[in-house]
């Protein structure tokens, strides 16, 4: 049984009528459900069950790697959507870490951001859509931090002192 977490809550409740109807039996008719029926239910309960365990386990193994990787710039923990299963339980099936994706001030800072940002992003063993959207983001912001940088590498070589600017000039009036 996979989950989705749009209708979880919809499979809980619908489990958990079902197995109510059956345990009350058919009111109307005055017969209850049969033993196999009922067996049924439980199966599909502890299906969800297992489903609903091995999905919190792996919602939150994914928002820890992000939460690691991300070091410094991780804005909070992590912070879980969860539903209650069949047994009264919590289970999350949804997570988020805020992780802070501004540019900083300094070119070389802002690449070193950008590529742990990237790392951040990509770092738990199945990324997500928006996990992928943000690790192009950090790629962009690392792609302009290295322009930055060699525009100012470029600006730095192109100072020249009047003193070398004569010195060059008298090689040159000397050579030609």
């Amino acid at each position: 049984m996979k989950i989705d977490p749009s209708q979880i809550n919809f499979q809980i409740s619908q489990i958990k009528r079902q197995k109510e109807f059956a345990e009350k039996g058919n009111q109307a008719e005055k017969r209850p459900f049969s033993t196999s029926k009922l067996q049924e239910l439980e199966r599909k309960e502890e299906a969800l069950l297992r489903e609903l365990r091995r999905r919190d386990r792996e919602v939150k193994a994914h928002e820890m790697a992000h939460l690691m990787a991300a070091g410094p710039y991780a804005l909070s923990g992590a912070q879980y959507k969860t539903v209650k299963g069949p047994d009264g339980r919590l289970y999350a099936v949804a997570g988020e870490v805020k992780i802070d994706t501004s540019p900083e001030r300094d070119p070389e800072k802002t690449l070193e951001k950008a590529r742990i940002i990237k790392k951040a992003a990509l770092a738990p063993r199945d990324p997500s859509p928006q996990d992928r959207l943000v690790a192009l983001k950090a790629a962009q912001m690392e792609a302009q931090a290295l322009a930055e940088l060699a525009k100012e590498k470029l600006e730095n070589q192109a100072r020249v002192s009047p003193r070398e600017a004569a010195q060059t000039y008298k090689k040159f009036q000397t050579s030609s």
